[in-house]
């Protein structure tokens, strides 16, 4: 901002443009020279602006790396539609293994939900995890029809051999371990999945065959 009087009209204002050469009067439409001095003023501040600029540019940038440039990824995809947010917290959990809160946080921030609606839905739904997951996901069901045929031997049995309890990750990050309410397949109990795949019918003996296939 320069001081400018007019010299057709004399008219004093405080000039806010970007011209460097010459200014508008307000009044009488009078081109007014703008003083060297000032011009310099001005290009200065042009310059200022301009690297301003770049480094928010560049800070935004930075801004989303990591878990927000995750995040942005995945909710473009869904054209931020707020709906699919369920679909969207499944992407990210298959693309990163589970859902660290810092990655909640992002989803609210990007989607505008607030966060305790989104922790809502991550703790209501199974398919979800909030703490890290092994490589190999371990399902034990123990519905009514699993219980009755020896489900709680079964799970007292992989988590023996995995020296784990329920919701826990194996040292070497290599198994986590689950409890579910029912995998469908009742007639087929016990049962248990491993990373999707079925195994019905379990005997003790088989469960520690069944894990050696997983590395």
């Amino acid at each position: 901002m320069v001081l400018l009087i007019c010299q057709h009209c004399d008219y004093r204002w405080d000039y806010q443009g970007e011209n460097e050469h010459y200014a508008t009067c307000p009044t009488c439409r009078y081109k007014v020279r703008i003083p060297e001095e000032k011009a310099q003023m001005l290009r200065r501040k042009g310059l200022d602006m301009e690297l301003k600029s770049k480094f928010s540019l560049k800070e935004q940038h930075v801004k989303l790396r990591g878990i927000a440039g995750i995040v942005n990824k995945t909710i473009e995809d869904y054209q931020y539609d707020k709906s699919m947010l369920i679909q969207i917290l499944l992407r990210l959990q298959k693309n990163f293994g589970w859902l660290p809160m810092e990655m909640l946080l992002e989803v609210s921030k990007q989607l505008g939900i607030p966060l305790g609606q989104i922790y809502q839905v991550a703790t209501f739904y199974k398919a979800f995890s909030l703490a890290p997951r092994g490589r190999h996901l371990i399902r034990v069901c123990t519905g009514t029809s699993c219980k009755v045929r020896g489900a709680p031997i079964v799970l007292d049995r992989v988590q023996s051999s995995l020296n784990i309890e329920r919701g826990e990750v194996t040292p070497d990050g290599r198994f986590s371990l689950e409890t579910v309410n029912c995998l469908g397949c009742c007639a087929l109990g016990p049962m248990m999945t491993i990373d999707g795949e079925y195994y019905g019918n379990l005997k003790l003996l088989a469960v520690k065959r069944i894990l050696s296939k997983y590395t």
